[in-house]
């Protein structure tokens, strides 16, 4: 079973053209599959968008209430999804916001199938690249993912700041049985790399990356993150992280 995480936050412009592409993509390797889309407590029609499609595609909608960020909408569609699952399915994770292509989604899922744990989607590989960003983003991004390599340097690893990854389902409910309560405490987009260091950091993980044109240019409306508490959440979440033990996975 594949499961699809996607987190959206007023995304009932991009969601249904994105499901659409998903959806046909995943149709060619025979597969079972579902999306589970996490509403952060969106103020258009991102609920209702999703609710139309759910008769049409194999659509799980999760909803807060209010907006709670999104580290909480990984959090809650993370632990669903491991709740649920096999240890051999594959989890993947994307926004909902059209920039992850979705031409990277079948390579990734066969780097899964070889046996790799974890899977990137890189725009820092041959092959990677970004498309519309912002040149003081992509420098921010560029330091934040040189600074993480500099501390973790998980071998197979050089994005680390993308949400498009793919993992097996086993290695996020091992992460989640070693921290627990603290499986995600970050509260921004420092997330996504909070969860690759515990889940590397809770057993041995088999990285590799797979090419992908980030389409900033496709995004709809405006980005979410808060550049400078962004950075400095990284900065707090790798004295939290990297200064505890993580607990035996029972």
């Amino acid at each position: 079973m594949i499961h699809i995480l996607i987190l959206g936050y007023n995304e009932e412009k991009a969601l249904p053209g994105m499901l659409a592409r998903l959806d046909e993509t995943l149709r060619q390797q025979h597969e079972p599959f579902r999306f589970v889309v996490v509403d952060d407590g969106s103020v258009d029609a991102t609920a209702s968008v999703v609710q139309a499609l759910a008769g049409k595609l194999p659509v799980l909608l999760l909803r807060h209430e209010t907006n709670r960020g999104v580290a909480k909408a990984f959090d809650t569609g993370l632990r669903r999804i491991a709740g649920e699952a096999r240890p051999e399915d594959f989890i993947i994770t994307m926004e909902g916001d059209g920039t992850n292509d979705p031409g990277s989604l079948l390579p990734m899922l066969r780097r899964l199938a070889e046996g790799y744990d974890v899977v990137c989607a890189s725009r820092y590989c041959p092959g990677g690249a970004y498309v519309g960003f912002p040149l003081f983003r992509r420098f921010l991004s560029l330091s934040a993912n040189l600074l993480t390599r500099l501390v973790l340097a998980i071998p197979g690893v050089e994005d680390y700041t993308i949400f498009f990854r793919g993992y097996r389902a086993g290695v996020v409910q091992r992460a989640l049985r070693a921290f627990g309560d603290d499986f995600i405490e970050s509260r921004s987009f420092a997330s996504n790399a909070e969860l690759l260091i515990k889940a590397w950091r809770s057993g041995d993980l088999r990285c590799c990356e797979v090419a992908t044109i980030y389409r900033y240019d496709l995004k709809h409306g405006k980005s979410k993150m808060k550049v400078c508490s962004n950075a400095a959440e990284y900065f707090r979440m790798f004295r939290r992280t990297l200064g505890r033990r993580a607990q035996a996975p029972r």
